[in-house]
């Protein structure tokens, strides 16, 4: 047996999701592989938190806490060559391997989701806290480790860039630990709102095309998240305007999706992702920070021509964007409306990566498959 989960992209509510706003959330078809390792496995902490969560809860004797040390996890999906492209590989790490453990020793495996969330969570959060910020060079390491198949170096990866980030010469200035939204996703899969905790069921419009693209750069998301704070003591003012008008362009994105009329759905999804992006601009503008790339500036402009718009997702400053235009009122056109699209993206230095919302969520899947 062997459980699978998938990752995810924050469309809106970067930055005040972490204020309580709602996040749009979307899984994506990409997943990590979680399977049974009797040998030598990775070190990664989320793992090795994974284990120690199931042994708090269930007791350290308990057949799922035996099962949690034996568990591996292959998240190289999760990356395009040796950059990390940001879909919380960490997040549907944990996720897989908590599902795996908690089902692995039953007669008839099944997945309790609200148990898995909520052992994923706190695990998740444990990691993120305690691992420091490792060196630069730490982590050219552990990309060149990446080929080790059996060792979660993605998870690793993440780790780095959402733990404690230390200032020069002292201790870490500040814990990083996530909204919880990216856990949420890899349990649920599909489209969901998150906020303060709380999930709720969307649909994606099928009025709506959804085009994710890597930006060229993977993107440094605790320091981002460190530099908006910094930002927010000196320029309290207007970086908290900029927040503010992220936060009603996500909960209008949410309401939206939740529309039951698809063309209504559409339309209001696509303004409210215009406004998202047009505050993640003033966001950057108030920070003076490098939020938004600038192969998103320009597939922004690409995408206006077809009626469309692009933003980033997540912390911003690089990994992966999206694109979202209408689609076309003849089905028959869609292949060759999704075409166009991409390649005006690649004329404006993005590359898609021909990703989809996974609706599945976390699974069990027999080891052959």
């Amino acid at each position: 047996m062997k459980a699978t989960a998938p990752g995810k992209l924050i469309l809106t509510g970067e930055y005040a999701v972490l204020d309580g706003a709602p996040a749009l959330v979307v899984a994506v078809n990409r997943r990590v592989t979680a399977s049974r390792h009797t040998g030598p496995r990775g070190s990664s902490p989320f793992l090795v938190a994974v284990a120690e969560e199931i042994a708090r809860t269930y007791g350290v004797d308990a057949p799922e806490a035996r099962a949690a040390m034996e568990i591996v996890v292959d998240s190289s999906s999760f990356f395009l060559g040796n950059t990390k492209l940001g879909l919380g590989s960490s997040a549907a790490v944990t996720v897989a391997a908590t599902a795996l453990a908690l089902t692995i020793t039953r007669e008839v495996p099944v997945i309790d989701r609200a148990a898995v969330l909520a052992i994923a969570s706190a695990a998740h959060g444990t990691a993120q806290s305690s691992r420091p910020r490792p060196s630069s060079a730490d982590l050219t390491g552990v990309r060149q480790q990446r080929a080790m198949s059996y060792s979660d170096l993605s998870a690793q990866v993440l780790a780095a860039t959402t733990a404690g980030v230390h200032t020069a010469g002292g201790p870490p200035s500040a814990k990083i630990r996530g909204s919880g939204a990216d856990i949420a996703a890899a349990v649920h899969g599909g489209v969901i709102m998150f906020e303060t905790g709380n999930v709720t069921r969307l649909v994606w419009p099928e009025g709506l095309v959804l085009i994710p693209f890597f930006t060229g750069a993977a993107a440094d998301t605790a320091e981002l998240v460190i530099r908006v704070a910094t930002a927010r003591e000196a320029n309290r003012a207007a970086v908290e305007a900029a927040l503010a008008a992220i936060a009603a362009a996500s909960r209008a994105a949410c309401q939206a999706s939740a529309v039951q009329q698809p063309e209504i759905a559409a339309n209001a999804l696509l303004a409210a992702l215009k406004l998202a992006g047009a505050a993640t601009d003033r966001l950057a503008t108030a920070t003076e920070l490098p939020l938004v790339p600038a192969c998103v500036s320009a597939a922004r402009q690409a995408m206006a021509a077809l009626g469309g718009t692009a933003k980033t997702t997540g912390a911003g400053g690089g990994d992966i964007a999206i694109a979202v235009l209408p689609a076309p009122s003849n089905p028959g056109k869609l292949k060759e409306h999704v075409t166009n699209a991409e390649r005006l993206l690649i004329e404006a230095g993005c590359q898609p990566l021909g990703l989809s919302v996974d609706t599945t969520g976390v699974d069990l899947q027999p080891s052959g498959q």
